[in-house]
C-alpha cells in the first residue's frame, strides 16, 4: 500500500496495536488495529474476532468503546459506558473521538491497555530519534533523485521502516511471553513469502538450546518441544556466529545432501543468531518450503536487525530476571535469619507467604458479587508474596526471652517462685516446732501433754501444707497460656493475699504483684509490656521495610505487612485502622497469619489446633467484624491450606 505523504510502502498490514498489559480477567496479549474495533465485555455475533477486543468483567459494558483509523491516524471515542473510558488518567467524554498517540494508556475497568502507532503521520508526537530518521528519510524521498539511485533509496527506505517498527514493538514489552507473539507477528509482516519461523533461545548453565516459539504463516502455533528443526543449519549459526541466507536450498553445496533440510522440504532460509556482544543467545529462522527464492540480501539485513534489538530485550529480561532472583534469595535468607532466632516458629513466614499468595489467586476467580471486581496481576501476586515473608521481619529488634517464651512466667520466674513455696513450707514448719519448744520449756508439758500438742501442731501442719499444694497447684494451671479468653483464677486473689512468717520475724507475701498480674493474663502468655514489645515488630518491620528502594510494581510492600495485625472493627494494631482503610491484600495477609499461628505444628506455649477448630475460631472473628467473611469465605471453598501444602 502506498502512503503518498510519507512515501513509503508498507511491509504489513497491520499499522497499531494495543498491548494489554493488566487485567485479572485477560491473559497479557498484543490485539492487531484495523480500521474499527470495538471493546466490550461480550463477543459480538456482528463483528469478526478481529474487530472486537473482549474483557468479560462485569464493570465493562457489551460495548464500552470503539477505536477506528482515519488515514493514517487512530481515534477512541467512548460509547456511553457505565464505568467509563480513560487515556493516559483522562475520562473520555462519551460520543466524542479522541485522537490516539504512540504509548497512550487506555483503561477499560481493570485491564490496563498501550497504544502503540507503527506508521508516522505528519505532525505526530514519537520519539526523538525515530522522528528524525524517518522525517530525513521523507526529505530524500521527496527530492528528485536519479533514476539508478532510486531502487536503492527504496531499499534503504523499507529498512528504516522495519527497524522503527520493531524498535517501536519491542520496546514496549515488559512480559517475556509477549515478546515471542510480537516477534512471529513481526517477522510475518517484513516477510511476505515466509511460510514457517521459529525462535530458539538458549537455556543457559550449559544446556543446550531449545526451540521457545514456532508458528506458520497460516497462524498455526506449533509445540516448541516437538517442532522439527535442522540441526545443520542451526549449528552452524550458533557455532559461527554468522547469518546465512541460503536461496534454493536443496541445490545449495552446503545444505542441500542433509537429510533434515530435504525432509522439511527448505527451499529458502534465513538463520539469524541472536547475538549480544559476542554472547549468543539463540536464533531466529525463517523459511519457506515452496519458494526458492523466497528471501535476499536485503531480507536477511532486515532479519539480523531484527535479531539485534530482540537480543538487547532478551538480555534485560535475563537481567531483570536475575535482579529478581537476587532480591528473592535475599528475602529468604533475611526470613530465615530472623526465623532461626525462634526455631519453634520456624517456616511460619513462608507458609503465610504460600497462603497468602493462593488466597489472592482463588479471589481472583471468584465470581461472587463481594469479590467480583477484585483482581490481581502478576506483580501484585508478587507483591503480596513478599509482604508476607517480610510481615514479621521487625521481630530482629525484640527480645530473646520475650520473643520465646512459653509460659505466663518465664522459667526462671517459675522456678524461683517454686522455691519461694519450700522455704514456706520450710518456714511454717520450723516456726510451729520452734513454738512447741517453747511452750515445754516454758511449762514443762507432760508426756502426754507433749503428745498431744505435737498432735495438733502435724493437723495444722498437714492443713497448711495442703493448703500451698493448692496454692501451687492454681498458679501452674494458671500459668499455662489461653487461645481465647479466659477468667481470672479466684485462687490467685487468695494466694496474692496470702503471706508466712520469714526466719527472721519478718512477714513475707507468697505471690509477687508482678507474679500475680503474669498469671492473671486472660489470653496468651504475654505481660501488657511484653506484648507492647512484641506488636512493637509490626511498627519495626515498616521502619526496616521502607528503607528498602522497591520498584514501582513492589512498592505496597511496606503498607502491605503493616497492616497484617489491624482489625476491620479498628480494634487491631497499630493503627486502629477500620474497613476500608485496610487494603485487600492487607486482609488476605491477616487472614493467612492467623490461620498458620492456629494450625502450625505444636508449640510450647499452645497446642496445635485441628483444621475444623482453626477454622471455627476464625468464623467466630468474623462474625465479631474482625476478619473480611468475603475472604474467609474464598479461603474455605479454595482450601488454600492444600493448594499450598
Amino acid at each position: 500500500m502506498e502512503n503518498t505523504r510519507t512515501g513509503y510502502k508498507s511491509v504489513g498490514a497491520v499499522t497499531a496495536y494495543l498491548e494489554v498489559t493488566d487485567s485479572g480477567k485477560v491473559t497479557p496479549s498484543v490485539f492487531a488495529l484495523h480500521d474499527e474495533a470495538v471493546i466490550g465485555r461480550d463477543p459480538q455475533d456482528s463483528l469478526a474476532s478481529d474487530k472486537y477486543i473482549c474483557i468479560p468483567e462485569s464493570t465493562v459494558s457489551r460495548r464500552h468503546a470503539r477505536i477506528r483509523r482515519r488515514d493514517d491516524a487512530y481515534f477512541i471515542e467512548d460509547l456511553h459506558s457505565f464505568n467509563g473510558t480513560f487515556v493516559s488518567g483522562e475520562r473520555l467524554s462519551p460520543g466524542s473521538w479522541h485522537p490516539l498517540i504512540d504509548g497512550d494508556e487506555v483503561t477499560v475497568a481493570s485491564a490496563q491497555m498501550i497504544f502503540h502507532s507503527l506508521i508516522m503521520p505528519a505532525r505526530r508526537s514519537v520519539p526523538t530519534a525515530i522522528t528524525k530518521a524517518l522525517d530525513a528519510t521523507q526529505w530524500t524521498v521527496l527530492e528528485p533523485m536519479p533514476a539508478e539511485d532510486h531502487g536503492d533509496r527504496q531499499a534503504t527506505l523499507r529498512k528504516l521502516h522495519a527497524m522503527a517498527q520493531v524498535g517501536i514493538a519491542l520496546g514496549a514489552v515488559t512480559v517475556r511471553a509477549t515478546l515471542t507473539e510480537k516477534i512471529m507477528s513481526l517477522i510475518f509482516d517484513l516477510f511476505p513469502l515466509a511460510e514457517r519461523a521459529f525462535i530458539l533461545l538458549n537455556q543457559g548453565d550449559g544446556q543446550t538450546s531449545a526451540p521457545a516459539a514456532a508458528r506458520r504463516r497460516d497462524g498455526t502455533i506449533e509445540d516448541p518441544e516437538r517442532v522439527r528443526i535442522s540441526h545443520t543449519i542451526i549449528d552452524y549459526v550458533l557455532n559461527r556466529k554468522q547469518s546465512i541466507l541460503s536461496v534454493d536450498t536443496l541445490s545449495d553445496r552446503h545444505f542441500g545432501a542433509q537429510e533434515s533440510i530435504i525432509a522439511q522440504s527448505i527451499r529458502s532460509v534465513m538463520c539469524v543468531p541472536l547475538l549480544l556482544k559476542g554472547e549468543v543467545l539463540g536464533l531466529i529462522q525463517v523459511d519457506s518450503s515452496s519458494n526458492p527464492h523466497a528471501f535476499d540480501e536485503q531480507d536477511l539485513e532486515i532479519l539480523t536487525g531484527v535479531c539485534a534489538e530482540t537480543a538487547v530485550v532478551l538480555k534485560n529480561f535475563q537481567l531483570y530476571s536475575d535482579i529478581e532472583r537476587l532480591l528473592d534469595g535475599f528475602v529468604r535468607a533475611s526470613v530465615q535469619a530472623i526465623e532461626e532466632r525462634d526455631p519453634v516458629t520456624a517456616g511460619h513466614s513462608f507458609r503465610v507467604a504460600g497462603y497468602a499468595e493462593n488466597l489472592a489467586k482463588a479471589v481472583d476467580r471468584a465470581d461472587t458479587p463481594d469479590l467480583r471486581q477484585i483482581a490481581f496481576s502478576g506483580d501484585q501476586l508478587r507483591e503480596i508474596r513478599y509482604a508476607a515473608l517480610l510481615h514479621d521481619f521487625g521481630k530482629v529488634g525484640v527480645r530473646e526471652h520475650v520473643l520465646r517464651k512459653e509460659k505466663k512466667l518465664h522459667h526462671a520466674e517459675m522456678r524461683l517462685l517454686e522455691q519461694r513455696f519450700h522455704y514456706a513450707r520450710a518456714s511454717i514448719e520450723l516456726k510451729a516446732y520452734r513454738q512447741l519448744v517453747d511452750c515445754h520449756a516454758q511449762h514443762e508439758l507432760s508426756i502426754a501433754a507433749f503428745k498431744a500438742k505435737l498432735n495438733e501442731i502435724q493437723r495444722c501442719l498437714k492443713d497448711e501444707f495442703e493448703r500451698l499444694d493448692r496454692f501451687l497447684a492454681a498458679i501452674r494451671h494458671a500459668n499455662e497460656p489461653a487461645i481465647s479468653h479466659v477468667e481470672v483464677m479466684p485462687e490467685l486473689r487468695e494466694v496474692l493475699d496470702y503471706s508466712y512468717c520469714a526466719a527472721d520475724g519478718g512477714s513475707v507475701p507468697l505471690l509477687d504483684e508482678f507474679e500475680f498480674s503474669a498469671l492473671s493474663v486472660t489470653k496468651g502468655c504475654l505481660t501488657v509490656d511484653e506484648r507492647r514489645q512484641i506488636e512493637s515488630h509490626v511498627a519495626d518491620s515498616y521502619s526496616f521495610l521502607i528503607l528498602i528502594p522497591w520498584t514501582r510494581d513492589l512498592a505496597g510492600v511496606p503498607s502491605i505487612a503493616h497492616g497484617h495485625h489491624e482489625k476491620l472493627d479498628g480494634s487491631g494494631y497499630p493503627m486502629g485502622l477500620h474497613g476500608e482503610q485496610i487494603s485487600v491484600q492487607t486482609r488476605i495477609l491477616t487472614i493467612a497469619d492467623i490461620y498458620d499461628a492456629l494450625t502450625a505444628g505444636d508449640r510450647p506455649y499452645k497446642k496445635a489446633l485441628p483444621q475444623l477448630q482453626a477454622l471455627d475460631l476464625m468464623a467466630t472473628e468474623c462474625q465479631q467484624g474482625h476478619l473480611d467473611p468475603g475472604l474467609f469465605r474464598a479461603f474455605v471453598d479454595a482450601r488454600v491450606w492444600t493448594a499450598s501444602a
